[in-house]
């Protein structure tokens, strides 16, 4: 699937832990191959996984991130993430 946030589309892929139906993990593209923003997100993916992985809800890790002044735009798009897969969780 794709999304935007601040702009960029981000490419989202969600791996599904069939035996517990359940996201497991979520890979993320979008930024320029090798650059710091690649490699950020690469790092926000292998944590948001791990919390997935570890019975974290999404919804509790995306109730966590940042907002912006709004209160209901997340703040970066590790938070974009976050609200993404507390979205599909309830899907």
């Amino acid at each position: 699937m794709q999304f935007d946030h601040g702009g960029t589309v981000y490419s989202v892929t969600l791996g599904f832990d069939v035996a517990n139906d359940r996201i497991g993990e979520v890979f993320t593209h979008g930024a320029k191959i090798g650059s710091a923003m690649d490699r950020i997100l690469d790092d926000a993916c292998v944590a948001l996984s791990l919390l997935l992985q570890h019975g974290v809800e999404p919804a509790a890790f995306a109730a966590s991130m940042g907002r912006l002044g709004n209160g209901s735009e997340p703040a970066s798009i590790i938070g974009a993430l976050a609200d993404l897969l507390a979205w599909e969780d309830r899907s």
